[in-house]
């Protein structure tokens, strides 16, 4: 009897342990998951700081899509005012190349002489005039250092009369023509060879009025 007792006392015991024991290990899981689970507050909250990041990163990214935007209409303007202006000069290259517009005539040494090589670009002057009703030139007679100055001054008129009987001749009216002669005293270049008084036996037009 005793034995059984003994018995029977050992496995109440035993069984009592396994179930405080199996007691705690259901606490201790319970409260591992409950933190490993994160509150009701920091799920509200972090949804919220992922939006607010995401506005600013939209917001700069929209800045910065207007900025290159501006930039590339500014770029834009520029480069056609510039392609404006760039045409606007080849223009009047061009006109000027085509219609030989007031061109300067050449002479030989003490000649007032009109050279048959300086006739096209003479007549091309006389084209524009002829289109320009309105205009009005002076013709200035030079010469190249050569001689005195009283001859070349007088040089310099008989070229420029000899130009205006030129264009007279060719039907522009003398009222629209007057003349000076600069003489040597004011060479196109100033060199002292015979290139540079080839340059200075000269007529130029310069336009009085348009």
């Amino acid at each position: 009897m005793k034995r059984h007792g003994t018995a029977i006392f050992v496995l109440s015991i035993t069984a009592i342990f396994f179930v405080v024991t199996g007691c705690m290990k259901v606490v201790k899981t319970e409260d591992v998951q409950k933190s490993a689970e994160p509150s009701t507050a920091e799920q509200t909250a972090q949804p919220k700081e992922e939006k607010v990041s995401a506005g600013k990163e939209e917001a700069a990214g929209t800045i910065k899509e207007e900025k290159v935007a501006e930039q590339s209409i500014k770029e834009s303007s520029l480069s056609a005012q510039t392609g404006a202006k760039v045409e606007a000069r080849d223009e009047l290259a061009a006109t000027a190349e085509k219609e030989g517009i007031l061109s300067a005539v050449y002479f030989d040494f003490d000649s007032s002489t009109v050279r048959d090589d300086m006739k096209p670009p003479l007549d091309k002057n006389t084209e524009w005039l002829r289109k320009r009703q309105g205009a009005k030139v002076q013709i200035q007679g030079h010469a190249d250092e050569r001689g005195t100055n009283e001859y070349n001054i007088a040089l310099g008129e008989r070229r420029a009369q000899g130009i205006k009987k030129y264009l007279a001749d060719s039907g522009i009216n003398e009222a629209r023509l007057s003349t000076i002669s600069y003489g040597e005293e004011k060479p196109t270049d100033p060199g002292h060879t015979e290139e540079a008084w080839a340059k200075n036996r000269r007529v130029e037009f310069v336009i009085i009025k348009k």
